[in-house]
């Protein structure tokens, strides 16, 4: 009754405000459709978001969409994104699309100088907060804030103690062990000590057993320490004994002899119970028996003349299996740049390679479960990839473990040798930093610089928002709201990287999740298997096919959310 005493015009804009439209297309790879492509629809500020899928025949629809300005993105896993602007402003519009096979090489963008210049004795650690600490010899310590890209001063030690073996504990300590008290390498050194970030304050430990210059240390499922090789008190010789530590009491127990001295050793805690150790020769640890066997050789075999540091680097999938990345050769083939080691089976095979063949690059599984290897040594003297004067690359290439395929990406913007630390962080990039000097060495100057992976070149990303904790004990549920999708695909957990030189000493667990979502709640349940999930800090990451959100950090471990011990500053992290 109102409307008919209106003027025509304000009628006529009144039925364009209501009035529904839709669109609809079809999505395709030349003349083949895909199925099952994410389709977006949003405003500049996403405050409108839609979201749904091609069908089999590569069909979608959007209906009931109101008039103005949006864009249309198309995401399919290995696939390259699309994304549009449209103009809603007629009752149905058609918009077919055509993918390519992805090209996306993904973006290394220089963020900062770093305060010390990381070489020889670095290390790094993604904390509690988000943040990484790094470290040259415990007296120069800093935090590189991802929120910020800015450095950060942290308390040092007031004393010496590089080339150590890290680990991060449940309890938001670091500790260190071993390594020298030397300015420049020395003789190695039984001290342990730890920082405590809660608050700020360092703490000497009761010594290890053995002398241990550039240890191998690595998490076991009970919370203790197994800490093995490293150069003795006569360093350069590498001692075979190996070792227990227990943090909490401070004691330590001999176990039995790795078999040949060696130091920060490619190691990873498997999913059966025991530890992979494979430099110089693959071997298990068994904590049932504390002692080590010989597992399977590699097909590419003897690596490594000397006790000096490996070839490759470690990847714990989440099946359990195991690929190393890298091969230095000792004669003029090439070789093949990865192989599997099949744990059910007890065997190395050989998997698709890449050239040029490289060794001492950093590999790290991503959320997709792609791998990144970034830098290293160009070990093909007949490839003409450019290398700086020490032999080094910026290369990086990312390896598929579904398809055993590769795609190149983009270049590092430095050539950066085995000492580089790269940490994937929460918002998904990955940060790198170091080795840009003679190796061995510390260089002039440090820069530190972040990649940006494929997946973040891909619309829309997911948002985990509501957490219900981010302290939990195993077999807990977790539950969360979602943003900006109507359905994820998977939830997971990666474990908080530790790293020095290139190998990392977290426990390297990658838990995909049993979960369900009803109406933008999910919930998911924690493993309750000490073997499969360990005490320690975890990326809580939501997927969309490929496309993680931003990951939300928790904490594992057997105390109950805020009880008395619970410090001040956790409450505040927490």
């Amino acid at each position: 009754m109102i409307l008919k005493f209106l003027p025509i015009y304000l009628i006529f804009f009144c039925n364009i405000l209501i009035a529904q439209y839709s669109i609809s297309g079809k999505i395709t790879e030349q003349t083949q459709s895909i199925s099952g492509a994410r389709m977006t629809l949003f405003n500049s500020d996403t405050s409108y978001f839609k979201e749904g899928r091609s069908d089999s025949n590569g069909m979608f629809l959007f209906s009931n969409l109101p008039a103005g300005s949006f864009t249309i993105g198309v995401a399919q896993s290995n696939y390259n994104y699309n994304e549009s602007n449209i103009i809603i402003d007629a009752s149905i519009q058609n918009f077919n699309v055509t993918l390519d096979r992805e090209t996306e090489k993904g973006k290394w963008e220089v963020i900062i100088n770093s305060p010390e210049p990381l070489g020889g004795t670095d290390l790094g650690v993604l904390m509690p907060d988000g943040k990484i600490y790094y470290c040259h010899d415990t007296k120069d310590p800093f935090y590189f804030d991802p929120v910020t890209n800015d450095t950060l001063s942290v308390m040092g030690s007031d004393s010496i103690q590089g080339c150590v073996g890290p680990i991060l504990l449940s309890d938001s300590t670091v500790w260190f062990f071993g390594g020298t008290l030397r300015e420049i390498y020395g003789p190695g050194t039984r001290k342990v000590k730890k920082f405590d970030v809660r608050t700020n304050n360092w703490q000497t430990h009761q010594n290890m057993l053995d002398f241990r210059w550039y240890p191998t240390v690595s998490p076991l499922s009970n919370g203790q320490v197994l800490i093995l090789g490293g150069g003795g008190l006569n360093n350069p010789i590498r001692v075979k004994t190996s070792e227990i530590y227990d943090p909490k009491s401070g004691n330590s127990q001999p176990t039995g002899q790795i078999a040949i001295g060696n130091e920060v050793s490619p190691i990873v805690p498997l999913l059966n119970g025991k530890t992979l150790m494979t430099h110089r020769p693959p071997q298990l640890f068994d904590p049932a028996t504390n002692q080590w066997e010989l597992a399977a050789d590699f097909v590419q075999s003897n690596r490594m003349s000397n006790g000096d540091h490996s070839d490759h680097e470690l990847v714990l999938m989440p099946d359990g299996d195991v690929f190393a990345f890298g091969y230095k050769p000792f004669n003029n083939t090439p070789g093949t740049f990865v192989e599997k080691y099949d744990v059910d089976a007890n065997k190395w095979e050989l998997k698709s390679s890449i050239n040029p063949v490289r060794s001492r690059a950093k590999a790290i599984i991503l959320p997709d479960k792609k791998i990144l290897i970034a830098g290293g040594q160009k070990e093909d003297q007949n490839d003409t990839s450019p290398v700086n004067q020490w032999g080094y690359m910026k290369r990086s290439d990312l390896y598929d473990p579904e398809t055993d395929t590769w795609r190149n990406l983009a270049d590092l913007n430095y050539f950066r040798e085995y000492h580089s630390i790269l940490t994937l962080v929460p918002d998904g990039r990955v940060i790198a930093v170091g080795g840009e000097g003679q190796p061995g060495n510390e260089p002039a100057l440090s820069i530190i610089e972040a990649y940006k992976p494929p997946y973040l070149f891909r619309g829309v990303r997911p948002e985990i928002v509501n957490l219900n904790a981010n302290r939990f004990s195993k077999g807990d549920e977790l539950t969360f709201e979602i943003a900006r999708t109507d359905s994820i695909t998977g939830v997971l957990l990666m474990a908080n990287a530790v790293n020095t030189h290139f190998m990392n000493s977290s426990n390297n667990r990658f838990v995909e999740l049993e979960y369900e979502q009803n109406d933008g709640k999910v919930k998911a349940l924690l493993p309750s298997d000490s073997l499969i999930l360990f005490d320690g800090f975890y990326m809580l990451f939501a997927m969309v096919d490929d496309i993680p959100s931003k990951a939300e950090i928790i904490v594992v471990d057997n105390r109950s959310v805020m009880t008395s011990n619970v410090s001040e500053y956790e409450k505040k992290l927490w």
